[in-house]
């Protein structure tokens, strides 16, 4: 608004609208002296609450997956008053799921066709992620990337999506999402496009809205791993103060109604744990205990160290827990998936491999591989967004896996 000055007798008033969502980020950011964090909101601890949150009844959406999710039943979800449409749900992860999703993010996602922030400075090898190529002179690709393109590519430039860059969505994390969408009443999502921020300790990013879809009524998911952080979420406009929240490793944020085109910002990365040390739930002995207990790792295909383990385990497994814990992927078609865990007749599957399983075994990641992720995770927020772009009847369709 255009400054505009009323006066009533001696007394100036100005009717200029206050940025509040950059008044926010500056004081989350700062560092000398350091912010108060009382007001943060931490979804860990309802003491915080203060009457601005809400829990979220998911209790008739008792859907499974087998993407390393809870029962819906189980998860803690919440909603903002101040804030229609915006969805919290605490780490929703089974144990050695988080340790999955990251290995994706790092070895993964950030190769070619995929475009990343690197592109515009150095030519990548297309047969190698830029994890792999983080090596020699090129040791520092990875503390320098900042953010890789999944199915459509978002062209910074212009501001908007390049129809003519499609490169295929990520069909398990396509599934992950779409069961998210269902379980928060959205079953006909069809994601399109992802961005995988990797924030390092001391990043930010300041206030915007996401709007450049086409189709503004389907949900934007965001999942978080690795550094914790501040989130600020605020309203249609900047002169609406936005709330801060703790987001932590496994945390996942939704964006819909309202809240959709919402302002917010990330305008701090918090440490966890002492230096080059990851979050708990990303530790390689959670996900070697958690990998054998849940997912009933075949101890003759793992390595030497998760034999032995395995050995040591086997006879305290409850195969009635394990298979209350594991879960199997609905369509959303509920067509049949060939590559289920198990068939729905069979009454116990603790002697298959769960996609974690696969995962670590294809990459060959054993404690001492996976210690160099740990170090990179002690230092980095990997924050993955999920949009549809399109509207219903014209999306891409990502295959199931």
């Amino acid at each position: 608004m255009a400054d505009v000055d009323a006066r009533y007798g001696n007394e100036k008033i100005s009717t200029e609208r206050v940025d509040f969502v950059r008044e926010e980020y500056k004081r989350y950011k700062r560092k000398k002296p350091p912010p108060d964090f009382s007001e943060v909101i931490d979804f860990q601890d309802p003491a915080t609450f203060g009457g601005r949150v809400e829990e979220l009844d998911l209790k008739d959406r008792a859907l499974r997956s087998k993407f390393g999710l809870k029962r819906s039943t189980e998860w803690q979800a919440y909603k903002l008053s101040s804030c229609p449409g915006f969805m919290f749900i605490v780490n929703p992860f089974l144990p050695g799921a988080q340790h999955y999703w990251t290995l994706r993010c790092m070895m993964d996602f950030p190769r070619k066709p995929n475009v990343c922030n690197l592109d515009a400075h150095v030519t990548l090898d297309p047969s190698k992620s830029v994890w792999e190529e983080s090596t020699g002179e090129k040791s520092d690709l990875m503390e320098r990337l900042r953010w890789v393109h999944l199915g459509y590519h978002f062209d910074y430039n212009v501001v908007d999506y390049k129809s003519e860059k499609y490169y295929e969505f990520p069909s398990d994390l396509a599934g992950l999402t779409r069961h998210i969408a269902n379980a928060i009443g959205y079953p006909d999502y069809s994601p399109e496009a992802g961005i995988v921020n990797y924030y390092p300790l001391g990043g930010s990013m300041g206030g915007h809205t996401d709007h450049y879809e086409s189709d503004l009524s389907w949900p934007l998911i965001s999942l978080s791993f690795g550094q914790s952080a501040i989130f600020l979420i605020g309203g249609a406009t900047r002169d609406i103060r936005p709330s801060a929240l703790y987001i932590r490793s496994g945390d996942l944020l939704i964006m819909s109604g309202e809240s959709r085109t919402a302002f917010h910002a990330v305008p701090r990365i918090m440490k966890v744990g002492e230096e080059n040390e990851a979050p708990p739930s990303l530790k390689w002995q959670k996900s070697l205990e958690a990998l054998i207990r849940l997912y009933g790792l075949d101890a003759s295909d793992m390595n030497e160290d998760v034999r032995n383990v395995c050995k040591e385990k086997k006879d305290n497994i409850n195969h009635a827990s394990l298979n209350t814990a594991k879960s199997d992927f609905e369509c959303k078609q509920g067509s049949e998936i060939d590559d289920l865990p198990c068939k729905p007749t069979e009454t116990c599957d603790c002697n298959k491999l769960e996609f974690f399983g696969n995962s670590f075994r294809k990459n060959y990641v054993n404690q001492e591989e996976w210690r160099k992720f740990e170090i990179y995770l002690s230092k980095t927020r990997i924050n993955i967004n999920v949009r549809q772009v399109h509207e219903k009847g014209k999306t891409v369709e990502s295959n199931c896996p």
